[in-house]
């Protein structure tokens, strides 16, 4: 009875234990499940606070007007500058300026490529309703090497210098030797303008280089020592020494009081009255802000402007 009596109560104490346990189990079953739905309930409410954009399609309405510029090549970076700035407060106006000779970049204009044409000289075969203003004024420079003393010359004497007549510098009172000719090619502004002006009825001698743009004259004079050439007061780097002409040294002053004796002036044409993004760039080219970025490029204003 006794053996009897101590099995029951070992398997009662068994059966305990495995309740016991089972309860355990229940109870850590409970926490895995009531932990795994408050981090799911968590991550939930997370979920909810994060903004998601909703896709759309709507596309832009705003047009972008392109505007087509051409502009005689010492005058390039200026409206380069210019265009950038008017872009800056008119950001629906897109403008390419390209670089052309003065009389290739009227007939950019008349065969259609451009919308504006801002050059150095007119050509005299533009249309008779072509719409034209001025817009700034420089001097065409004689310019030496800076090793050549020549004070100066005469418009008579630049005459006979660029046919060739001269054969030694020494006898004006410069350096001694030969003159070393540089011209520009035949489409540039500064040669049509040093032919009227200067040339006359004459012409540049053939034995002169030829130089494709304003910063092959300076590289060239500013290198050989008896060089002489012509370019756009503006670019005047101080490598080369601009000479007096006719006793007026062509300074912006001179050139404002239009004193100096090769002051040229520069004009914005348009095949017809500008409209549209051409005529709001004109009209900003020809008023302050564009004549300030003119000025500080080394231009004067045209007589017209404030």
């Amino acid at each position: 009875m006794k053996a009897t009596g101590l099995v029951s109560e070992l398997e009662l104490a068994a059966h305990r234990r495995r309740t016991l346990t089972q309860l355990g189990l229940a109870r850590s079953t409970w926490r895995v499940l009531l932990l795994t739905a408050v981090v799911l309930g968590a991550a939930g409410c997370s979920r909810e606070t994060v903004l998601i954009p909703t896709p759309t399609t709507q596309v832009s309405t705003a047009v972008v007007e392109d505007l087509q510029v051409v502009a005689s090549e010492s005058l390039t970076p200026a409206i380069q500058a210019a265009a950038s700035g008017y872009q800056r407060d008119h950001p629906e106006v897109q403008i390419t300026v390209l670089p052309r000779a003065s009389l290739l970049a009227s007939r950019a204009l008349q065969q259609g490529d451009a919308d504006v044409a801002v050059v150095t000289w007119l050509p005299g075969d533009l249309a008779e309703d072509a719409w034209i203003q001025p817009v700034s004024r420089d001097g065409l420079a004689a310019v030496v090497n800076s090793q050549n003393g020549l004070p100066g010359a005469t418009m008579t004497q630049l005459q006979e210098l660029f046919q060739g007549r001269l054969e030694d510098w020494a006898t004006w009172g410069g350096l001694a030797g030969p003159p070393q000719l540089v011209s520009r090619e035949t489409a540039s502004g500064a040669y049509a303008f040093f032919q009227a002006w200067v040339m006359r009825d004459a012409r540049v001698t053939l034995n002169a280089l030829l130089a494709p743009s304003t910063q092959a004259v300076l590289d060239f004079v500013a290198g050989e020592p008896l060089a002489v050439g012509y370019v756009s007061t503006a670019w005047l780097d101080g490598r080369v020494r601009a000479l007096a002409v006719n006793g007026v040294p062509p300074s912006k002053e001179a050139i404002a009081a239009g004193l100096y004796p090769m002051t040229r002036t520069h004009f914005v044409v348009t095949l017809s009255e500008p409209d549209g993004a051409a005529r709001g760039f004109v009209q900003w080219l020809l008023a302050e802000p564009g004549q300030s970025v003119l000025g500080a490029h080394g231009f004067v204003g045209a007589p017209h402007s404030p």
